[in-house]
């Protein structure tokens, strides 16, 4: 592969690789647990599946998207369901697959592509089971999305949880300045309107002006809350705690999360997860 054919290939931080490592490790051990099931089908899901390939900042080198290390798992799943919003990313995608039968690819937003035409493919009642990563660059992804995978009770789930954008740009310490764009996307991920209450109570004490404001809460009880939802809402049976994903200056860029409805998997992803709790600026 000549690096002169992937122009504006994104380049990703350690912590992107990170997370691919440990997305790459759960999807063998579960097709190796789901392939023994003979009355079972196992698919894979990447609804922001990108180009599938990344060049890392580390090495310069390119390294495999997690779409390519979800084909290259022995034994594979039966079949793969990969999304992309941008053409140029699944032209580029399209060519590095190549002709598979078993791979089907889509242009287009996985908020409607995942509910009208991949979810209806996995469905309990046809004994098929699915391993979904959800990884939008921010707020792109609508809670029905993520509610629906938990209450099918056929998917293992990988998520992205944008914590810097929705600092960024939804929960600022202020929040009569965020813009209304912004709000629609923090309730359209969050589900409902509820993520106000858990991100912002009453300041008892009063400013310079005599008013009392509000006070912001820490990302610890925002992502705690958003777990909840998981469980409460989506009908996760187990939600372990998510991973927190560090940059260089140890900054939290984004939580890693997995759901699941099965208490092994939740085991095996907590194991991986602790392989990695130290990654981070030292």
């Amino acid at each position: 592969m000549k690096k002169d054919e992937f122009n504006n290939i994104n380049q990703v931080g350690y912590w992107s690789e990170v997370k691919l490592d440990i997305v790459k490790k759960y999807a063998k051990a579960y097709s190796i647990i789901l392939a023994k099931k003979k009355n079972l089908s196992h698919v894979y899901i990447d609804g922001f599946a990108g180009p599938g390939v990344n060049i890392s900042k580390a090495t310069k080198d390119f390294i495999p998207g997690s779409p390519l290390n979800a084909l290259r798992i022995k034994p594979g799943f039966d079949e793969y369901y990969l999304v992309d919003l941008n053409g140029d990313k699944i032209d580029r995608l399209r060519k590095l697959v190549g002709e598979n039968t078993k791979v089907h690819i889509y242009q287009g937003d996985c908020n409607k592509i995942l509910l009208d035409e991949i979810f209806p493919h996995v469905l309990y009642k046809n004994f098929r089971r699915g391993l979904c990563l959800l990884d939008p660059y921010g707020l792109h992804l609508d809670w029905k999305v993520i509610e629906t995978a938990g209450k099918m009770r056929t998917i293992d789930l990988f998520l992205n949880f944008p914590t810097m954008d929705m600092n960024r740009n939804a929960l600022w310490r202020n929040p009569s300045g965020v813009r209304a764009r912004d709000i629609e996307r923090m309730t359209a991920f969050w589900g409902d309107e509820s993520w106000h209450d858990v991100a912002y109570k009453e300041n008892p004490q009063q400013d310079l002006f005599n008013k009392p404001g509000l006070l912001k809460a820490s990302n610890d009880k925002i992502v705690d809350a958003f777990r909840q939802r998981l469980k409460n809402v989506a009908k996760f049976n187990y939600v372990p705690k998510p991973m927190p994903m560090r940059n260089s200056t140890n900054s939290i860029v984004y939580y890693l999360f997995f759901a699941s409805q099965q208490r092994v998997a939740s085991k095996i992803v907590e194991d991986i997860f602790s392989k990695y709790e130290k990654w981070g600026a030292q």
